[in-house]
């Protein structure tokens, strides 16, 4: 008889979903995104990759400067010989990708393209999605099913699996680019309704962690403004602008460009929350979330 004790697994995005943690406002904050194809097995760091070591710490220092996050990506189609390299600006929804190879990336000078009044910019949307295991184990037991999905459900839609983007415990994490929408607690179920909706420019709300290009707070805003509107076009802009903050709550004046005005008072509160972090963590921390306090309506003037 086999008295060995089972030891449980612990996976941090299935004690996430039990919890029924609150998405709104968990999106890590990145105005850029640089993407690096990589052909061999995601490594934990960045700096691991099989690149230039300097031109990678460079490539890194620029994505600090533009509060930006690289990232290493590949599909199908990557190859040790060839290699692309992308731009994303969240911030105008638009994008560059320079095509080379793996012996010629390093001679690549980014910043240069970015400036230069002759790059190509392109709108068409596009996504990412974390598979990167070696940060935690549960971006690739979520992540990777839901790429495969996501990469046989339209042939016409560019899909990549990409390194850590922020949040193990809301793997599956999937990014809508080049808007920097971040949906957490993906599942295979989601994948058409996210593809669907962002080719018709509108956000699955069912998921929506929120916009990478604002703060966390601006995000929980934007989350309880649109939930509030039910308004879930991409294209519908939310310009807040702080009024007060004194510890844990905020005032925030709200515009938007459909004439809307808004004055919306939010709360972060702790939360105990009773599991892990993340896979690899060693002991419990509490959560922040932030609370709609109050969504008060101004009048327009006439």
């Amino acid at each position: 008889m086999d008295n060995s004790i089972n030891k449980e697994v612990f996976f941090c995005s299935a004690a996430s979903r039990y919890f029924k943690e609150q998405l709104a406002g968990t999106a890590a904050n990145a105005g850029a995104f640089i993407l690096i194809e990589h052909a061999n097995p995601f490594p934990e760091k960045i700096i691991e990759a099989h690149f230039d070591k300097e031109w990678l710490r460079e490539i890194q220092q620029l994505a600090k400067s533009l509060r930006g996050k690289v990232l290493l990506i590949r599909n199908k189609k990557t190859n040790f010989k060839d290699c692309k390299i992308s731009f994303v600006d969240c911030k105008a929804g638009r994008y560059f990708t320079i095509q080379t190879t793996v012996d010629e990336i390093s001679s690549i000078k980014l910043p240069d393209h970015i400036a230069s009044a002759d790059t190509k910019w392109q709108t068409d949307p596009f996504f990412v999605i974390c598979t990167n295991g070696k940060k935690d184990k549960c971006c690739a037991k979520f992540g990777f099913p839901v790429f495969k999905f996501f990469e046989s459900f339209n042939a016409d839609v560019n899909v990549w699996e990409c390194t850590h983007v922020g949040g193990d415990r809301f793997a599956a994490n999937v990014i809508a680019m080049p808007f920097g929408i971040y949906y957490g607690h993906v599942a295979v179920e989601d994948v058409g309704h996210i593809m669907v909706r962002t080719l018709l420019r509108k956000i699955y709300k069912n998921k929506f962690r929120g916009v990478s290009r604002r703060s966390f707070y601006e995000q929980a805003i934007e989350c309880h403004l649109r939930d509030h509107l039910q308004n879930y076009d991409i294209d519908f802009e939310i310009h807040t602008h702080l009024l007060k903050h004194e510890g844990d709550h905020y005032e925030v004046d709200v515009t938007t460009s459909n004439n809307g005005h808004y004055i919306m008072d939010l709360e972060r509160i702790k939360i105990d929350y009773p599991h892990l972090l993340t896979c690899k963590a060693k002991k419990q921390e509490n959560i922040s979330k932030f609370k709609l306090a109050k969504l008060e309506v101004i009048p327009a003037v006439s």
